[in-house]
């Protein structure tokens, strides 16, 4: 098999259902980790937006997952850090105090009404038609609708999902029927162009690893990086992904490449 670790300078790891499944580590997770920090650079990248980068860090950390909190990024930071450079604000926002937090803290204001200028859409336990309806409201006025994801599931056990952001926007997107102008996690290559910029890699020098073909493989391929599938499912594997079972897999591949 070719090697696809050679020249790899930093890893961007995926967190829900590769490291860790709700409140649990996977198996194996911490050993990689510790691994990788003797060899690489080690990122942890998340879509979930209804988490703050600092819970993320925390959480991490008390699975026993040593990290910094600027080694940790979510959609929801990404969404910050977009709406910031872009001048967007007055916003309107569906989903959790903690994406509301994150957005505050980067200076963006934020209006609990159709008088926004601006939406954004992350995860929220609590959406419904009155979500829908001010969104609505707000899209035909002109303003731009800034989603953190389009997962359609995400893990919270053994065996046990829930529905994802995804499927909120997609109830703003049909309501409106304007696609969102702007994504800001993965599959999306924002973050990942941010950080190589910060680190001074190159797009070939950076590997992802993530238990999503949709969003972690494609958002290295769409980077030009490389990736490494955690899957139990046989997939054809190309000089740019390799697909391995488990963690305790993906270490032993590494060590021999």
């Amino acid at each position: 098999m070719v090697s696809i670790t050679e020249n790899i300078k930093l890893f961007a790891l995926d967190l829900d259902g590769t490291l860790y499944r709700g409140e649990t580590a996977v198996a194996g997770a911490i050993e990689f980790i510790d691994y990788l920090r003797d060899n690489f650079r080690v990122i942890f990248y998340t879509n979930n937006s209804a988490k703050t980068a600092g819970q993320i860090h925390a959480r991490l950390n008390r699975l026993g997952i040593e990290c910094e909190l600027n080694e940790v990024y979510t959609s929801a930071l990404a969404a910050a850090i977009y709406l910031s450079e872009s001048g967007l604000n007055n916003l309107y926002v569906i989903g959790s105090d903690n994406l509301r937090s994150e957005l505050q803290g980067h200076g963006l204001y934020l209006v609990d009404n159709d008088s926004a200028e601006n939406l954004v859409v992350g995860f929220d336990a609590g959406f419904n038609y009155a979500k829908i309806a001010v969104s609505l409201s707000i899209l035909l006025k002109g303003g731009k609708f800034i989603a953190c994801n389009q997962d359609s599931s995400f893990p919270v056990g053994a065996d046990r999902y829930l529905p994802g952001c995804g499927a909120l926007v997609a109830a703003v997107a049909a309501s409106a029927d304007k696609k969102p102008d702007f994504m800001a996690g993965k599959p999306n290559t924002y973050i990942l162009s941010k950080v190589a910029d910060k680190l001074s890699l190159e797009p070939g020098e950076i590997m992802v690893v993530g238990d999503s073909y949709e969003s972690d493989v494609m958002m290295a391929m769409n980077f030009n990086s490389q990736a490494i599938l955690i899957s139990p499912q046989k997939t054809v594997a190309n000089n740019k992904m390799v697909v391995l079972e488990d963690l305790h897999k993906t270490l032993l591949y590494i060590k021999e490449h």
